[in-house]
């Protein structure tokens, strides 16, 4: 070998080398517990409310909110799209609107099959009711893909609070705030994957008229079995009890609902609101935000925290309250709880902890919260700083080891920033990718059209009404995007070391 090329191949060694350190580094910045700066999601306005996330198993994550479109008469409508790790955020597409008046999404719940089944509002004052629409999970961005909108709960309260379950066997249940005989909680059930419904009928009638149930939240278990909390709210929006039962979708029989937790009845004594819900099949908690009811406490007493409940015996028996987090005090929306691969529930919510120093002075500790359950405890909670004040924060695993966390900017800011998200990669194991299939039976993809009267149809767009135009700046993000980068220089002068070498070769020759 000539010293020449000798030197070439020191050279060519030198540079792999620093590829590889290059590579390192890139991969160390996607290690598990590094949370990704937050970004603003493109293309949602800057009253948008935080989207609703629904894990596939082919790691994509499916976002549905409402959202004000069209200039002259703006409305609102259904808004769907599509996050993955590797390709971030599709665009916004609009999929159903009403002939009139807004449509506020509720709910989704993706089957097995691979429909995607959604309920939202429309409706006028005091005349709001629940609406029902299915499409192939697939072709969900494309407006003509849902069926027929079928209206499914009359007398709805109006307080955009209901949801959707179901099982592998084509039953659904929707369960919804309403007023036929009463304020209460409605239900509506199909055996047909939504083809048919029930009249609605009530679950829970509250004991006062001056009470109606809000932040109605449905889980289904590992064992297909169907878990369910809300809150109860007075006219003037003071929360008063937190509540939980179980639902037999096989039969399609409903238990005792169970009272959680209620108010301490003492002035400036938050009550219990916002619940999540998770049933990891050996566990069932219910996280929730209420008044702290003890003295000598870091927080005083009254003042909002975290509040625990879990049963592990199917929601018959319950735990005593625990306050897990004693030191994080406020309220800001809606809180969330996730599952990871190991059945780990993860909570995160939007606290902070309030500090006065020796000189008297205040200040305070924000953030996005987020504690893991494990081994019947609650780890230490991680701080992730937002660029914004965060408000009503909701998660979603995907693939068993990445959890998406989507929050909107506290509405109380004066200038909007619209809704923003963040990552981080779990030391759970990656589940494996499915892939559903691309062909789905006609009678599941479309809803029986003699199940709707002409009075109650809504027609879909025919094709997005988003103006491309007016979303924010930035690109959706891949995390192999730095390691692109990196490598670039690192092969452009390889082969500027290729070509001198040529160059060099032909001048001794």
């Amino acid at each position: 070998m000539t010293v020449s090329q000798r030197i070439l191949v020191k050279l060519s060694i030198s540079l792999l080398v620093l590829a590889g350190f290059t590579n390192t580094a890139v991969v160390m910045a996607e290690q598990p517990n590094q949370w990704k700066a937050d970004e603003r999601v493109p293309g949602y306005m800057d009253d948008t409310f935080t989207p609703f996330l629904i894990a596939d198993q082919d790691g994509t994550v499916h976002a549905l909110t409402s959202q004000w479109i069209e200039n002259i008469k703006p409305r609102k409508a259904v808004v769907y799209r599509r996050w993955s790790l590797v390709g971030g955020w599709t665009k916004p597409v609009d999929i159903l609107l009403p002939p009139k008046g807004n449509a506020e999404f509720l709910w989704a719940f993706l089957d097995s099959s691979g429909i995607l089944h959604m309920i939202f509002m429309n409706g006028e004052a005091r005349d709001m009711a629940v609406y029902y629409s299915q499409a192939p999970v697939g072709n969900a961005d494309q407006a003509p893909a849902w069926s027929v909108p079928t209206m499914v709960g009359e007398r709805a309260s109006g307080v955009n609070s209901a949801a959707i379950a179901g099982d592998e066997n084509g039953n659904l249940v929707i369960i919804y705030s309403g007023g036929l005989d009463g304020n209460g909680i409605y239900e509506v059930s199909s055996a047909d994957s939504g083809q048919t419904w029930s009249e609605p009928s009530p679950i829970f009638l509250p004991n006062s008229s001056d009470l109606s149930p809000f932040s109605l939240r449905l889980f289904v278990s590992p064992e297909s079995e169907i878990r369910a909390t809300w809150n109860v709210v007075t006219n003037l929006g003071l929360d008063e009890a937190v509540y939980f039962a179980n639902y037999d979708i096989s039969v399609g029989e409903w238990n005792e609902p169970i009272e959680l937790d209620t108010r301490i009845d003492k002035q400036d004594y938050f009550g219990p609101s916002f619940p999540a819900i998770v049933d990891n099949g050996k566990e069932i908690v219910i996280l929730y935000n209420s008044g702290n009811p003890f003295d000598g406490r870091p927080v005083r007493p009254g003042r909002p925290i975290q509040r625990v409940r879990i049963s592990t015996d199917g929601g018959l028996n319950w735990n005593d309250p625990i306050d897990p987090f004693p030191f994080h005090n406020g309220r800001s929306g809606e809180s969330s709880l996730a599952l990871d691969s190991r059945g780990l529930a993860h909570a995160l919510f939007v606290q902070r902890i309030d500090q006065t120093n020796q000189r008297g002075e205040y200040s305070s500790i924000g953030g996005i919260w987020h504690s893991v359950f494990q081994t019947g405890h609650w780890t230490n909670p991680d701080r992730f700083v937002t660029t914004y004040p965060a408000h009503d924060v909701r998660a979603i695993v995907s693939q068993g080891n990445v959890l998406l966390v989507v929050w909107r900017q506290d509405p109380g800011a004066k200038d909007p920033h619209g809704v923003w998200f963040s990552y981080i990669m779990l030391d759970s194991p990656e589940l494996p990718v499915v892939i559903r299939p691309t062909s789905v039976p006609d009678a599941v993809a479309t809803a029986s059209p003699a199940a709707t009267s002409d009075s109650t149809l809504i027609t879909v767009t025919e094709t997005p009404r988003i103006n491309l135009g007016d979303m924010p700046s930035g690109l959706p993000s891949s995390p192999a995007s730095p390691l692109i980068i990196a490598i670039v220089p690192v092969l452009v002068l390889l082969a500027g070391v290729l070509v001198m070498y040529q160059v060099y070769r032909s001048r001794s020759n």
